[in-house]
């Protein structure tokens, strides 16, 4: 006596036909389907329809109930993923090491032993013959059109399976593929184990080594297969038929009866915000009966962020990136600071990413998460440029470094006194040791996996012993997902293998990668969040797919990254051929179970319309003979039409009076007021400026800095001129040119620092050729300070200071200079100076007529405060080695003064800072834009 095969209609619910199937038998029963899902379903069924204790029928998955009878007749145990692919490594390193070529080590194969285990998996599950992959062997040995790799794997794939084999043997182990391969060999009698009846659900594809054992079961009496469908539109299921040795049922094809919606947005956000809107009128009732298909994960986010504005009734199954959680960012910025490490010297923004990650700087390491607060910004403050400490700018820095900076010390002491209560500075430093050995020193000399797997299990339990982690439920399924990985890595000989640190790392992150979590949620009801396979076997009246293009669903390799297609064809491996009907049933499946379907899909230039859209379109057009039957309903945003919000006024109440009163001012100041109001008042009024990002790209800034610091040292204070003629100063100029790049914080490890040096040394060399053509006796001072007045036409007096970058002398008049590292202005002063000055110093027109306040300036302080006559003024362009020289006529200079004069009246009078209209045009590259409407 066979078993037999049942059809059931694809608009019928096969969890409805199989429950009620279950209680009407008295037989012990298991129940196999494609995935874990539809068995809640079925138990919900079952229990509805008993209301009453029963013995439910046993549930497995394909591969569980492999698993079940490995277990109970073999000493087999399941090798882990990383097992495995270390053993394929040491397979091939054994067997063929020429296909190692350049990756010598584990972590450089890692990706190939995957593919090559992969490979494996599939020959064993189709259960490819010797002599089969001896006949690829040969072929290979004459040359596929592939790459030599390729090649190379495919003339020993043979060997490199059976060594593989042999080895997990030996150590009692077996993968997935190898178990379908032993449970093939099984008696009848012991696969089927003590059932009396075993259900195949609605299976699709099935490999042949499945086959084989359903097949044994199937003779045997004691299986029945539940065929979702009519088997005549799929190949793969009209094959079930034909292995099992039973004819093509006779099954009238009935119409769907869905209402179909087609909706086209413009990207992910807006999909689903379309999907939001479609859903916001549900009923909890409607929630329960609805799902959501995500094809491609990437639009989980905007899914999730949309529909939790209408409703928290929802449960995620498509598995959310693990990537996206706290847990595992920190875990990626702990990994990327061991790899820029430079021994005990760590890359500023690589300590800062994971300081800043949101777990560590708030765990409570003395008892309180402001005390790491403050330490954390007071360290990212003291690696600012700018701070002026001895860490300032450093781009790689050791902890010892921070540790041992007493002025960090006391200023985070200070702070924490502010923010909670006091702690003595030793306190400080003993928490500040213990995060850096937590998430830096620990990770430095690790050598095995079983190392890795220990260090992890501690940062862990910190993390969730100190932090808030244990309050997001996102954090808690990575967390257990980490800990199951590091489980994993305990044991094993990968675990014991030694490595180089960089390699233990970088092996971890690939294991990593692309790792999902499942949400926490109830599949029983509310809205249902999964993927296209996730849906397996379940039935909803309203069903939404999102992100419907070409490259999601169906997701269909072009190619397999190891072995080309028709490889695998020729080994009789039939999945690569089979994964567009798959999809296409599944999809079928799904939409036809339904009562409202709704399809959405991105519309822009990049992504084309999945075709199965196109097919449906197809259909409805040629049963209705109208082309024009189905409508596209296009998502437009609403347009609000807001008014531009008017640029602000600020007071100028009697605190900022009597602060501009007493305010030192520069030429910056003046020219910043003269570019903008608001800007000025922003920048030199609430002295506001862009944060400074630690480990941030060198920028023109310290470029400048460490031009203006090298030229002070060798263009110095009374050098002589003569002095420049001479070989020996040539010799001194390029050597400490050298040693003050060397030396550069800035610039100590930078890969492209080469290149820096090569530019500012070609600009050096042509500095001092041009400083040898120049007609002055000595220099009289290099950055020199001065501080001065200017008094009104209202009567007021202001104090003025400035830096002067250099003053040569030709013994009896002056000459001013202001060293420019960036772009440098075409001329100073417009050809309509006069025209432009004469209309009562107006400050758009003082803004047209000249460029900057600052050489004006720079001339009328010296005078005034040296007695000597200054007889040029220019900018010292450094990248072409030129000045550029302000008019040496007094009225020019006499003029500026005037208009400066006329600018602090009008800066210190009126009732408040306010925007000009005219000064618009630098608004969208202003940095204070935001926070002046």
């Amino acid at each position: 006596m066979s078993g037999k095969i049942l059809n059931i209609d694809v608009h019928e619910s096969i969890i409805d036909f199989t429950a009620d199937y279950i209680s009407k038998s008295d037989k012990k029963t298991a129940l196999i389907s494609g995935g874990r899902r539809p068995f809640l379903f079925i138990k919900k069924k079952l229990a509805e329809k008993q209301k009453k204790a029963f013995f439910s029928p046993e549930f497995f998955t394909n591969d569980g109930f492999i698993e079940e009878i490995i277990f109970d007749n073999t000493e087999l145990i399941k090798i882990s993923d990383i097992e495995a692919t270390f053993m394929i490594f040491e397979t091939v390193k054994n067997e063929s090491p020429q296909l190692l070529k350049d990756k010598t080590s584990f972590a450089s194969f890692m990706e190939w032993s995957f593919e090559i285990l992969s490979f494996i998996e599939q020959l064993d599950l189709e259960n490819v013959s010797e002599d089969k992959l001896k006949a690829v062997k040969a072929n290979a040995e004459i040359g596929y059109d592939v790459p030599e790799n390729i090649n190379s794997l495919l003339k020993n794939i043979f060997k490199i399976r059976k060594s593989f084999y042999n080895s997990m043997e030996k150590s009692s182990k077996t993968t997935k593929g190898h178990s379908f391969l032993k449970a093939a060999e099984i008696e009848s009698n012991l696969l089927a184990g003590n059932f009396d009846e075993i259900i195949l659900m609605s299976p699709f594809y099935l490999h042949k080594v499945e086959i084989e054992i359903f097949k044994k079961i199937y003779n045997a009496g004691k299986l029945t297969v539940f065929i979702h469908g009519n088997p005549k539109k799929y190949e793969a299921l009209m094959q079930i038929y034909s292995v099992f040795g039973e004819p093509l049922p006779d099954i009238e094809n009935k119409k769907d009866e869905y209402k179909l919606n087609i909706y086209s947005a413009f990207d992910d956000q807006s999909q689903g915000a379309l999907l939001k809107n479609l859903i916001s009128g549900y009923s909890e009732n409607d929630l329960d009966k609805t799902a959501v298909i995500v094809p491609d994960s990437k639009m989980l986010q905007s899914v999730i962020s949309e529909i939790s504005i209408v409703t928290d009734r929802y449960n995620v199954s498509a598995g959310y990136p693990a990537e996206k959680t706290p847990v595992f960012s920190l875990l990626n910025a702990i990994i990327e600071a061991q790899l820029s490490r430079k021994g005990e010297y760590y890359y500023s923004k690589d300590v800062m990413k994971v300081l800043t990650n949101p777990l560590v700087k708030n765990m409570e390491f003395l008892g309180e998460s402001s005390i790491s607060r403050t330490a954390v910004y007071k360290i990212e403050e003291a690696l600012n440029q700018y701070s002026g400490n001895c860490l300032s700018g450093r781009m790689f820095v050791a902890f010892k470094e921070i540790i041992g900076e007493k002025q960090i010390i006391d200023e985070i002491s200070l702070a924490v006194n502010e923010v909670w209560e006091y702690t003595a500075p030793e306190e400080i430093m003993k928490m500040l040791k213990e995060i850096f050995d937590v998430f830096f020193t620990s990770w430095e000399k690790i050598e095995t996996l079983n190392n890795l797997s220990y260090i992890l299990s501690e940062l862990l339990e910190k993390i969730y012993s100190l932090s808030v982690a244990a309050n997001y439920s996102l954090n808690a399924e990575a967390t257990e997902l980490l800990l199951s990985l590091a489980k994993e890595l305990k044991f094993g000989e990968v675990s014991q293998a030694k490595f180089q640190n960089e390699d233990v790392l970088n092996t971890f992150k690939k294991l990593i990668k692309n790792k999902r979590i499942v949400l926490p949620g109830s599949p029983l009801k509310g809205l249902q969040i999964l993927g296209l396979l996730e849906s397996r076997n379940l039935s909803f009246e309203n069903v939404f797919i999102v992100g419907m293009i070409d490259s999601a669903i169906p997701a269909v390799k072009k190619e397999y990254s190891l072995i080309p297609k028709d490889i695998m064809y020729a080994l009789g491996i039939e999945i690569a051929k089979k994964e567009l009907e798959i999809q296409q049933y599944h999809f079928d499946r799904l939409i036809s179970g339904a009562k409202n379907l709704n399809l959405i899909y991105p519309d822009n230039d990049k992504d084309e319309r999945s075709r199965f859209i196109e097919s449906l379109i197809w259909n409805k057009q040629f049963e209705n003979k109208d082309i024009n039957i189905v409508k596209i309903n296009k998502f437009v945003l609403p347009k609000f039409l807001a008014k531009q919000p008017a640029k602000r006024k600020y007071a100028k109440t009697k605190k900022i009076r009597e602060y501009l009163k007493n305010m030192s001012y520069t030429h910056s100041k003046i020219d910043a007021y003269l570019s903008c109001k608001l800007k000025f008042y922003f920048m030199h009024v609430l002295i506001l400026d862009e944060r400074t990002k630690v480990g941030q790209e060198f920028s023109a800034v310290d470029i400048g800095n460490f031009v203006h610091s090298f030229l002070k040292d060798t263009l110095c204070e009374k050098l002589d001129s003569k002095k420049l003629q001479t070989l020996e100063f040539e010799k001194e100029y390029f050597k400490k040119f050298e040693n003050s790049f060397d030396n550069s914080p800035h610039f100590k490890f930078r890969e492209d620092a080469f290149m820096i040096k090569e530019v500012l040394l070609y600009r050096m060399k042509n500095i001092l050729h041009y400083e040898r053509l120049r007609s002055y006796k000595n220099i009289y001072g290099c950055e020199k300070k001065y501080y001065s007045n200017i008094k009104t036409a209202s009567g007021e007096t202001y104090k003025f200071n400035c830096r002067i970058d250099r003053i040569d002398t030709d013994g009896e008049n002056y000459m001013i200079f202001d060293y420019k590292t960036g772009a440098a202005p075409g001329s100073i002063v417009s050809n309509k100076y006069f025209d432009l000055m004469s209309n009562n110093f107006d400050r758009q027109n003082i803004k047209k007529a000249v460029s900057s306040m600052q050489l004006p300036l720079y001339k009328n302080i010296f005078e005034k405060e040296t007695d000597f006559a200054v007889l040029e003024c220019g900018i010292y362009d450094i990248k072409k080695a030129e000045i550029i020289k302000f008019p040496e006529r007094k009225e020019i200079y006499d003029k500026c003064i005037d208009a400066v004069r006329s600018l602090l009246d009008e800066i210190n009078t009126g009732e408040s800072f306010e925007f000009d209209e005219e000064d618009k045009v630098n608004c969208k590259t202003c940095k204070y834009f935001y926070i002046c409407t």
